[in-house]
């Protein structure tokens, strides 16, 4: 790649692109819509046989794969009967026992935390239901006779985003936790459709606003703002994605907490707050006096930041909504990292910590 090349250029060009992201981020990416359809059909051939109707429903993971549980809560909160949690750790609420459905999520299936927790949960008596490609999960699942919902392997955690949710939001279905939830993924399915058309690769930046927000977030600090519950969770996924894919910070919080707090810190000099790019994730049905408080919110720091960005959500249920939020982050982070000229795929920081951990054990 010509070292002369500019960052409107590299984004306009999928053979530059592909010099920098030889192991295919962006075709991971751009593969999501299949990617969800293969992971409903996955999830609905699955046996859960003596799972039971539980009283409270704990998802374990880290990462990748503790996002489809946080996505998943956010969306059922509201209305369930069945409390979810989600665990990132080596240890369980006091609470867990023989009444709670443990979902253990591991990608690889090595996940320590995940498989500590898994292991306490079987001590006290809770059901557990596997999710993961393989690995020393999957072994204990059969070893247990636990059900277990074996996804694709190939992955990078972060990329198999429809894996991670959509068959855990098949599994509430089938549990009675929800109605029926195949109309909500048909849709959904279609908006991650509409909007590869609209954020792929091949969308030039003249016409592409995932490669224009890259454009304006490189040499920022990207700061993602959602309102509470499920784009609150898309706000995060945004934050997680730049961090991994672009190997860059980024921050993300959520209406109205941010209000009572954050805020303030927009009085320091601008000379700090000109750093900050804003983007705001909105959505139709966000509560009024959230409306309310962004609006405020823009106006205060409108001049401070680098920039203020809103994406407005689309479609007609919550999980196409929440989707249509969180795909095109998934875009930016991938161009963000190409424009800073790192290759999406390595974690090196997490292997490193990895590696250091093992010496210590």
């Amino acid at each position: 790649m010509p070292m002369a090349i500019t960052d409107e250029q590299l984004l306009d060009s999928r053979e530059a692109m592909a010099e920098i992201d030889p192991a295919g981020m962006a075709g991971l990416i751009e593969d999501l819509p299949r990617q969800w359809r293969e992971a409903e059909e996955i999830a609905r051939a699955a046996k859960i046989d003596g799972v039971g109707e539980p009283k409270n429903i704990v998802v374990l993971g880290m990462g990748g794969s503790a996002i489809g549980g946080d996505l998943v809560k956010s969306l059922l909160e509201p209305a369930a009967k069945t409390p979810i949690a989600v665990n990132r750790d080596y240890g369980l609420p006091a609470w867990v026992d023989e009444n709670t459905l443990v979902v253990a999520s591991s990608y690889s299936g090595n996940t320590e935390e995940t498989l500590t927790a898994a292991a306490e949960a079987q001590r006290r008596g809770a059901k557990i239901v596997a999710l993961t490609t393989g690995g020393q999960l999957a072994q204990q699942a059969e070893a247990n006779g636990w059900p277990l919902i074996r996804i694709p392997a190939g992955l990078s955690p972060r990329a198999a985003i429809g894996y991670s949710f959509v068959p855990l939001y098949v599994l509430m279905e089938r549990l009675g936790v929800t109605a029926s939830v195949a109309g909500d993924l048909a849709e959904t399915a279609e908006v991650l459709e509409r909007l590869k058309g609209r954020y792929g690769l091949d969308v030039p930046v003249a016409e592409n606003p995932a490669k224009q927000l890259a454009l304006a977030l490189k040499g920022k600090l990207p700061l993602i703002y959602g309102a509470y519950g499920w784009s609150a969770t898309a706000a995060y996924r945004w934050k997680t994605q730049i961090n991994e894919n672009s190997k860059a910070p980024a921050v993300s919080n959520e209406f109205p907490e941010l209000n009572h707090n954050e805020t303030v810190g927009w009085e320091v000099p601008a000379e700090v707050t000109q750093k900050i790019h804003v983007v705001i994730l909105r959505d139709r049905q966000d509560n009024e006096r959230v409306k309310a408080r962004i609006q405020v919110t823009r106006e205060i720091i409108e001049g401070r930041a680098a920039g203020i960005t809103e994406l407005w959500s689309e479609g007609q249920s919550a999980v196409a909504r929440l989707f249509s939020l969180i795909y095109p982050g998934d875009f930016v982070s991938l161009y963000l990292a190409l424009v800073y000229r790192v290759d999406p795929t390595p974690v090196k920081m997490i292997d490193l910590l990895k590696s250091r951990l093992a010496e210590l054990s």
